[in-house]
C-alpha cells in the first residue's frame, strides 16, 4: 500500500534550519538525499514502526543524526516533526 507523505509547517521549518546547516559543511546533497530515503521508506512501509507515544511513531536517519516523528492516518503520513538527536532541550 502506497501513502501520502505530507509534511508540518513545523517540519518544514526544522528541515530548512537542517538544510542550512549542513550546507555550511558541504553536506547538503547527502543529508537530503538520507531524507529522501526515509520518504520513500515511509510510503511503502510506514506501518512497520511501533507507536512510540500517543500515535507518534519515529524513524530515524540512516547517516545523521535526525528523526522523523510522524503518524498515519487513513492513508496519509503526517510528519510532525524533524528533530536533531542531539540538541539539549
Amino acid at each position: 500500500m502506497a501513502y501520502k507523505v505530507l509534511i508540518s509547517k513545523e517540519a518544514e521549518i526544522e528541515l530548512s534550519v537542517a538544510d542550512c546547516y549542513f550546507r555550511t559543511k558541504d553536506l547538503e546533497k547527502a543529508f537530503r538525499g538520507d531524507f529522501l530515503k526515509q520518504l520513500e521508506f515511509l510510503e511503502t512501509t510506514s506501518i512497520s514502526f511501533q507507536k512510540k507515544y500517543k500515535e507518534v511513531r519515529i524513524i530515524l536517519f540512516y547517516e545523521f543524526n535526525y528523526s522523523i516523528h510522524y503518524i498515519i492516518e487513513a492513508n496519509t503520513v503526517w510528519i510532525l516533526r524533524m528533530l536533531n538527536q542531539r540538541q539539549n532541550f
